[in-house]
Formats: C-alpha cells, sequence, structure tokens
C-alpha cells in the first residue's frame, strides 16, 4: 500500500524524468537494482528515490565531461 507522500514523490520523479529526458536511463537503473540483493526489501518509494538519485548523479557527471571538452575544443578553434 502506497501512502500520499510516496504517490507524491513518484509523481515528481515521473515529472523529472519526462522533463530531462533521462526515463530510459531510470528505468534502467531500475531494472539492475531489481537483480540485487541489497534493494530486495527497500520499499518502492525508497527504491525510485535511490534509482532517481543515481540518475542524477550519472547525469551531471557526463555534463560536466561534456562542458569540460566543449570548453577545450573551443580554445583549440582560437
Amino acid at each position: 500500500m502506497s501512502t500520499k507522500q510516496t504517490e507524491d514523490l513518484m509523481y515528481n520523479i515521473v515529472k523529472e524524468l519526462e522533463e530531462t529526458g533521462l526515463r530510459r536511463q531510470f528505468d534502467a537503473q531500475l531494472s539492475k537494482m531489481a537483480k540485487q540483493d541489497k534493494h530486495k526489501w527497500k520499499e518502492i518509494g525508497e527504491r525510485w528515490e535511490y534509482a532517481i538519485q543515481k540518475v542524477r548523479t550519472k547525469h551531471a557527471k557526463s555534463d560536466k565531461r561534456a562542458t569540460k571538452r566543449n570548453r577545450k575544443n573551443s580554445k583549440d578553434e582560437e
């Protein structure tokens, strides 16, 4: 049974995923977690929170790398 708080959390996560286009990565993370024993007994809300944090972190790291690459390339062109 889910609570109002869990429903709100899941709604906000879905909204964020639609806005950022990270749904595929989120689904892949949940799939990976389903095979791991440490996530077996977590509530759905806890799993979703963990998965969105992982996806956000990976996305932020890839954005930083892309930004550094773009800055480096623009300096080379000057």
